[in-house]
């Protein structure tokens, strides 16, 4: 058993011996994509538009989800709420923004196509 951990010990310490920063090759894994230029992913409307959608979930949310916390006091179960709204509020700002991204990017593709 010793002899085995003292094999691989060895084993581990030669690879990290011989790997080396910088002799690194920076291998290509694009698999015959197309490079795509540097393009604005979303307009100023749209990242508006996300951030009003986002701001009416978090709206809707903190209302929907103030009976759902456990204060007898009005403040207090409304700023529990808010802080409940919050990441639910994030994730549809996320789920937002990569619909939009990917709508966009289905629109470019089929102009270019039909061009």
């Amino acid at each position: 058993m010793n002899g085995i951990c003292f094999y691989f010990k060895s084993l581990i310490l030669n690879i990290i011996h011989e790997f080396r920063f910088d002799r690194l090759e920076i291998v290509n894994f694009s698999f015959g994509m197309r490079q795509l230029q540097y393009q604005k992913l979303l307009s100023k409307t749209q990242i508006l538009i996300g951030i009003i959608l986002s701001i009416g979930v978090f709206v809707l949310m903190s209302i929907i989800l103030k009976p759902f916390t456990f204060s007898p006091d009005p403040t207090i179960a409304q700023i529990q709420a808010c802080f409940a709204a919050v990441p639910i509020a994030t994730t549809f700002w996320f789920a937002c923004n990569m619909f939009m991204l990917v709508l966009s990017d289905q629109m470019k593709r089929k102009k270019e196509d039909a061009e």
